[in-house]
């Protein structure tokens, strides 16, 4: 108890001391060399608080207006077609951590209105799932997410089924069941060369099992897989109505189970509809009709199938159109026939609009260079630029500019349609339940889609253990030298044994199918130049901390020698070279922590300042339209501590100086 007792009653004096020395000797304030002291520390605080607060203000700024149309997480295929994305979906949904999970296309666009031109990016959502990955809705400040929807109104009443209008470029089937209707869509492209697209249309109940097809000449050549395929399933979803779609040869096919006969005609697409009989049996309906695929203005293509077992006359009509579509009889179906379409929604970002004159209700032109980039509708003319004309449904409004200047949004199913290619896309949008969990989610999506069985990897490791065996047999140098060994000869070997590893039948790495990005990685320049400008920003303005701790150097060299006498008669009155160096120590830190608050008070008053006048900035400079502030406390407190500790380690040059003073020295200066 004693010792602490003392340590106290020292430090004590030495803070008594050291605050009478701050003050001013007339008058209860703080001396004038205190306070430019305190100026200067001040002024180094205030300057980097509000550095920072802006730094930072920019960073969360570009983070929040980013994720509002960037999901946390991007999927793409390693290869350039993306094509069972339906599977990898699902699969995605399911993996613990997961919010949800969205197919996305992107493609370089022209858009035209009138005289005004602009270039865009026009990207495929699909609006049943695009809510669950990105916030594009709440972003919408004019017109509706909904009017990129595709499915139009069905209504069934007397003998006379009503729909509403279609969209622009549809092919769609209308089945009629005694139970109700239902609306499917086709993905009308074109087949690969050599190859017929066969449709089935399963009308069972969910559990049954899944048809097949099999060719009756005996194997073919699978179109992805290189091998004899001797049964094509057409796989069947959770939900009804059970739909599939495959790109078979030509030729002739067996259904598995009824015995029915399939001819895969060249230029043709056939539908095959499946339902239960009431005998059990199944009763399958063929359907064959030209597989070209035509673009008509404001068109779409529906046919009827009515698959009603009993019952009268059905009339159905569509919205717009002079007379009915057709009336038909239980068991009868119809051809695709022509009826009025409307044109296919696009949403524009608020720049993007501007440039164009355009708000809700326009028309609008898209021109992509390239029509059939993935290998469809290749020739003479197959690859000319295409057009096809869009309504504005909607403007958003991100508060980035490269997405309100840049960004279009259309269906999903237009993308396919307008660009010929197909159920491809170019990548899987995902969302997390947090950006804290991301790296975890991360991990887990990338063991569900790419898995590594242990087979491969007891595959590579023997493969491996055979090519190590093959370089430790003796002789492998002398096989492959001639004459001495030689530093030449030396790395000869060494190239002979990376080649004899390297070219082989199984890689040792694990080969990846798909490649996961995410938010951060998808923009790494934007946010690399925001953390190098802070760290190049706090470095210069710690200078003026810096600066500020020498100003208090100085002043204290000044009170050192002015202090002299009175520093000799503490010594002579027992003081200690540590009890000096303390006094000193905490004058200076009383004016450090005095010059940090000030600072501090001041920066943060001025970041208010920027945030109650809303600066103003150039979007397309800055990529924002505000000066944006945003107070770190991680970094307050950072500062204050970095000042603190810049003062104190100064401050001990005259403190050392101070302590250093002999009582004999002090005694000569008194007068």
């Amino acid at each position: 108890m004693g010792s602490r007792g003392n340590t106290w009653k020292r430090l004590s004096l030495a803070a008594y001391v050291a605050q009478r020395i701050v003050r001013s000797r007339r008058t209860p304030t703080l001396s004038l060399v205190t306070l430019i002291s305190v100026l200067g520390i001040a002024v180094g605080v205030m300057a980097l608080t509000v550095v920072l607060s802006v730094t930072s203000g920019f960073e969360h700024a570009f983070q929040e207006r980013i994720l509002g149309l960037y999901p946390h997480l991007v999927i793409a295929s390693e290869s350039s077609r993306f094509e069972d994305y339906p599977r990898v979906v699902a699969a995605i949904r399911d993996t613990p951590g997961v919010v949800g999970a969205s197919p996305v296309t992107r493609d370089s666009m022209m858009i035209a209105h009138g005289v005004f031109r602009a270039g865009a990016d026009i990207q495929g959502i699909e609006p049943a799932t695009v809510d669950s990955v990105i916030n594009l809705r709440k972003l919408v400040k004019s017109g509706d997410l909904d009017g990129l929807g595709e499915d139009p109104s069905v209504t069934r009443a007397r003998g006379t089924v009503d729909i509403g209008p279609p969209v622009e470029g549809a092919w769609m089937t209308l089945i009629v069941e005694d139970a109700g209707e239902r609306l499917l869509f086709d993905r009308r492209t074109s087949p690969d060369a050599g190859f017929m697209r066969v449709k089935a249309i399963d009308l069972r109940p969910p559990g049954a099992e899944p048809l097949v097809l099999s060719p009756r000449g005996g194997p073919v050549i699978d179109k992805y897989k290189y091998r004899p395929t001797e049964t094509y399933p057409l796989p069947r979803g959770d939900e009804p109505p059970f739909t599939a779609e495959l790109e078979l040869p030509a030729g002739q096919y067996e259904l598995v189970g009824s015995g029915e006969r399939v001819d895969l005609v060249k230029d043709t697409l056939t539908t095959l509809l499946v339902r239960p009989a009431p005998s059990g049996e199944l009763e399958t309906l063929v359907m064959e009709e030209p597989a070209e695929v035509q673009r008509l203005e404001r068109t779409a293509f529906l046919r009827v199938v009515d698959a009603r077992r009993s019952g009268g006359a059905l009339t159905t009509r569509v919205a717009d159109a002079t007379a009915p579509l057709a009336t038909t009889q239980p068991g009868e179906f119809t051809e695709f026939t022509r009826v009025p379409a409307r044109l296919p929604g696009i949403l524009l970002g608020a720049s993007l609009a501007e440039r164009l004159r355009a708000e809700v209700g326009t028309e609008l032109t898209l021109v992509t260079p390239l029509r059939g980039i993935d290998g469809k509708s290749m020739g003479p003319f197959g690859m000319l630029p295409s057009s096809s004309r869009f309504t504005v449904a909607g403007i958003f409004e991100a508060g980035f500019h490269d997405h309100d200047s840049k960004l279009a949004i259309i269906n999903l199913d237009v993308a396919q349609r307008f660009l010929n290619r197909g159920r491809v896309v170019q990548s899987i949008a995902v969302r997390t339940e947090g950006l804290m969990v991301l790296d975890a989610v991360r991990a887990r999506i990338g063991r569900t889609i790419d898995p590594f069985p242990f087979e491969d990897l007891v595959r590579n490791a023997e493969s491996l253990r055979e090519k190590l065996g093959v370089l430790v047999q003796p002789g492998f140098s002398a096989r492959r030298l001639d004459g001495p060994p030689t530093f030449v000869g030396g790395l000869r070997n060494a190239a002979e044994a990376v080649n004899l590893l390297k070219f082989q039948r199984n890689d040792y790495a694990r080969r990846t199918h798909y490649r996961i990005f995410d938010w951060k990685e998808k923009n790494i320049n934007l946010f690399s130049a925001l953390e190098l400008q802070k760290v190049v920003l706090t470095m210069f303005f710690l200078i003026i901390i810096v600066v500020g701790s020498f100003v208090v150097v100085g002043s204290q060299t000044m009170v050192v020698h002015e202090k002299t006498s009175d520093i000799a008669i503490l010594k002579t009155m027992g003081a200690t070279k540590g009890l000096v160096r303390l006094i000193f120590t905490l004058q200076g830190m009383f004016v450090a922590a005095v010059g940090a608050g000030v600072g501090l008070l001041l920066g943060l008053g001025f970041v208010g300042l920027i945030s109650a006048v809303d600066y103003k900035l150039e979007a397309s400079i800055y990529l924002i339209d505000h000066l944006p502030a945003d107070i770190d406390p991680v970094a307050v407190v950072l500062i204050v501590c970095g000042t603190l500790l810049c003062t104190l380690l100064t401050t001990q040059i005259s403190a050392s100086r101070a302590a250093a003073k002999t009582p004999v020295e002090g005694l000569r200066a008194v007068d």
